[in-house]
């Protein structure tokens, strides 16, 4: 069993070994500020769900009302101000539905707006 002189071998030397750590350490660290701006993006984006959730099913409300028990209004529902509004025009309903989510972290506040018309 011959071995080469410490010399000859081929390995790492410590500052290679270092500039490779560093690396991987700012790798890492890019990575995670990657994953936090995905969950509020997520976030932002199950708030809008929910409100536009909300919306559909306020006028879902209205077209199924009477065209004289029809009528505007506000409510606010897990945090979500909402607003309402109905105009009648010859044979029909105009309503739209305004969602205002307020900030959440990272996330400036977002409105979200349905609108729809029914036959009277």
């Amino acid at each position: 069993m011959s071995h080469a002189p410490a010399s000859t071998r081929p390995a790492f030397t410590l500052a290679e070994c270092l500039v490779a750590v560093t690396l991987f350490a700012v790798g890492l660290l890019a990575l995670s500020t990657t994953v936090v701006a995905v969950q509020r993006i997520t976030a932002a984006a199950a708030r809008r769900a929910e409100a536009a959730a909300l919306g559909s099913a306020r006028l879902e409300e209205l077209r199924g009302s009477a065209c004289a028990a029809r009528a505007g209004g506000a409510q606010l529902t897990h945090g979500i101000a909402e607003e309402w509004r109905v105009s009648a025009g010859p044979g029909v309903t105009l309503a739209s539905d305004t969602m205002r989510l307020p900030p959440a972290r990272g996330v400036a506040a977002i409105a979200v707006g349905l609108s729809a018309a029914f036959p009277c």
